[in-house]
């Protein structure tokens, strides 16, 4: 029950930072002008990047144990499980692929460099932003799930 409700608030957390920043920040901060969405941009790194490091990889650990200890639940909640690591695992994977590149970018990036060559890497960060806080959420959501059939 400890790792269902720990993973479970984890995973919903990290839905929520992540869709938070997609929907409700970066549209924001997109519109300002281009000296001050470089600070804001370069500023955000410096919090959700001693964050995100820690959490998402430990949300996919949680994600391995629940697996683990469902072996012997309804298959029901196995399943649901498996796709909800998966949808974390995926996250992960983009994260590392997609988000970390564009990140290290960011955080050297220069006022002298192109401006339109910023606003394209902001562009691809925040749509791969959205993918990871949809996969975030829709792994809270199957979590949520696999924790009310177990309790039934």
């Amino acid at each position: 029950m400890t790792i269902e409700l720990l993973s479970l608030l984890l995973v919903g957390w990290i839905a929520g930072a992540e869709l938070g920043s997609w929907c409700c920040v970066q549209p924001v901060v997109a519109r300002l002008p281009y000296e001050q969405f470089v600070a804001a941009e370069q500023g955000m790194l410096r919090t959700f990047g001693r964050l995100m490091p820690v959490l998402m990889p430990l949300s996919g650990i949680l994600a391995v144990a629940l697996i683990i200890l469902s072996r012997e639940e309804a298959s029901v909640v196995l399943r649901l499980r498996v796709v909800a690591a998966f949808c974390i695992a995926v996250t992960v994977v983009t994260t590392l692929s997609v988000n970390v590149p564009i990140n290290t970018q960011t955080a050297s990036w220069q006022l002298i460099n192109d401006p339109s060559e910023w606003q394209r890497m902001r562009e691809r960060w925040h749509f791969f932003q959205g993918v990871r806080g949809g996969l975030f959420a829709f792994a809270f959501v199957l979590l949520t799930i696999a924790l009310v059939v177990v309790r039934r």
